[in-house]
């Protein structure tokens, strides 16, 4: 058992390795082809990070008890001894009785059976009854002894909301009760989940616990025990899925406006339930396969008005789906030519072969096959030609990998070989350009001007010269003539 869970970790660190190289980048949605009652929907799957369903993703819901994720988180960061014994007072719980003016919601919130003035709770008891048995009260218990109030635990929530990158998050409460501005979105509530995840390898453990034993109490005085709110993972309800571990339900069944000082008790609004888990079973090929399904807005009663577990059913139906359907397929090998491109001045070539960088792997419907992708090729500017020298691997462009008009991924496309110059062929080019330049014919002008003008001036010259000499030569020989005629014999 042991090698065989070895043995696929191993695959699916080799399969998230091959699937994510350097430099690619990916993303995908489907859509199932069956109905989801769920309002808004964020499925996951963990081993590449590939969104496989996206529906009203941004859009702002109730999260109920789902909020308790962000307090279990806040928690997880603050507490320095989680066997430290917390203090219990009437603060940490009076919010949840029908009398108190300040709870709008009915008197069913969940709650592990905490005592006031109990002394012997850790904050371990806090954790696991928050997250295991939704309890309301150790999420206020969490908030004091943390932050000596539920307001200014409230601010650490929203602050670390906003620090992971949460655009549509604001909570109000540590619970998850109905309040106006207590409110999520299916998107933001995955990267709640996933940044604990993550973070904590403690919160997975708590929150795949299936029960959990409480501390006696003067009503349970030998101890009791606590279940998991999710059916999901109870082996006795019909809705029991082997694989899904935690993580958070939420559920509220009707929430009413406050108005004039009072809750409007007369016109209350439908409720709906909330839902987070992960599941991690085989698929179709026998591959191991992990999934984060986020799911909000699910009705709380059916048509006939009866109460409803539809966010089970739906987190049922989508893994059915993924499980069955969905396949790790080869889109895209490394080193598999997908095009050339001209190469100038290139030494004995003047095309060089472009291939992806890496092998691509993603998530596809068995419906599907790599040919269902198409691959757009997108050179860099200055990659037509390419000018030598360079090496090998030297990246012009993008394979940008599309399915029905959505980019799945982006490839880095690189040269296949290097390529040196041809030193000939370079300087036979600078020449052209030299010579193609404006310039360059402006100074072959002024310089033949200047030629002209030297050759004539030379001659000009020459000429003058010669005319001073012969002017000279028949200046003499007039002396000599007129000496000759004046003398006396």
């Amino acid at each position: 058992m042991r090698k065989a869970k070895i043995f696929s970790l191993f695959l699916s660190i080799i399969l998230l390795c091959s699937t994510f190289g350097a430099g690619i980048s990916a993303s995908a949605a489907f859509t199932p082809k069956f109905d989801i009652h769920s309002e808004a929907v964020y499925m996951v799957n963990l081993d590449t990070d590939i969104v496989i369903v996206s529906k009203n993703p941004d859009a702002k819901m109730i999260p109920a008890s789902t909020t308790k994720i962000m307090t279990a988180l806040v928690a997880l960061e603050n507490i320095k001894d989680f066997n430290q014994t917390v203090k219990v007072t009437y603060d940490c719980t009076n919010e949840f009785f029908e009398g108190n003016p300040n709870y709008g919601g009915t008197s069913g919130a969940s709650n592990a059976e905490i005592e006031n003035g109990q002394t012997n709770v850790t904050y371990w008891d806090c954790l696991y009854s928050l997250m295991v048995a939704s309890a309301c009260e150790s999420a206020n218990l969490l908030a004091l002894n943390i932050a000596g109030s539920i307001p200014a635990y409230v601010d650490m929530m929203n602050a670390k909301a906003e620090e992971i990158g949460c655009t549509n998050t604001h909570f109000a409460n540590t619970h998850g009760l109905y309040a106006e501005d207590n409110y999520t979105s299916a998107r933001d509530l995955y990267l709640i989940t996933r940044y604990a995840m993550d973070n904590y390898p403690g919160f997975m453990t708590i929150c795949s616990s299936s029960s959990y034993d409480m501390p006696a109490n003067s009503k349970h005085p030998d101890g009791y025990t606590i279940y998991t709110t999710n059916k999901l993972m109870n082996e006795s309800s019909p809705y029991y899925y082997e694989g899904v571990r935690g993580i958070k339900t939420g559920s509220i069944d009707e929430y009413y406006d406050y108005k004039d000082g009072a809750w409007d008790t007369a016109n209350p609004h439908e409720g709906s339930r909330a839902l987070v888990t992960t599941c991690t079973s085989k698929g179709s090929d026998g591959r191991g396969y992990s999934y984060l399904l986020v799911t909000l807005g699910a009705p709380y009663h059916d048509e006939t008005g009866a109460v409803a577990n539809y966010s089970f059913e739906d987190h049922i139906a989508l893994y059915d789906w993924a499980f069955s359907e969905f396949v790790y397929t080869n889109v895209v090998k490394a080193n598999e030519q997908i095009t050339q491109v001209d190469v100038n001045q290139g030494k004995n070539a003047d095309k060089v072969g472009v291939c992806a960088s890496d092998d691509f792997y993603t998530l596809l419907e068995k419906s599907l096959n790599s040919t269902t992708v198409s691959k757009e090729i997108k050179l860099n500017s200055d990659a037509e030609p390419l000018q030598a020298p360079f090496n090998k691997g030297l990246q012009v462009g993008v394979l940008e990998l599309k399915l029905n008009d959505e980019t799945l991924a982006t490839v880095p496309l690189i040269t296949e070989a290097g390529v040196e110059i041809d030193v000939t062929e370079f300087y036979k080019e600078k020449i052209k350009q030299v010579m193609a330049d404006p310039l360059f014919g402006w100074i072959v002008a002024l310089t033949a001007v200047e030629i002209v003008l030297l050759i004539t001036t030379h001659y000009m010259k020459v000429a003058y010269r010669k005319k001073v000499a012969q002017m000279n030569r028949r200046r003499k020989l007039n002396m000599s003539s007129q000496k000759k005629g004046g003398r006396r014999y």
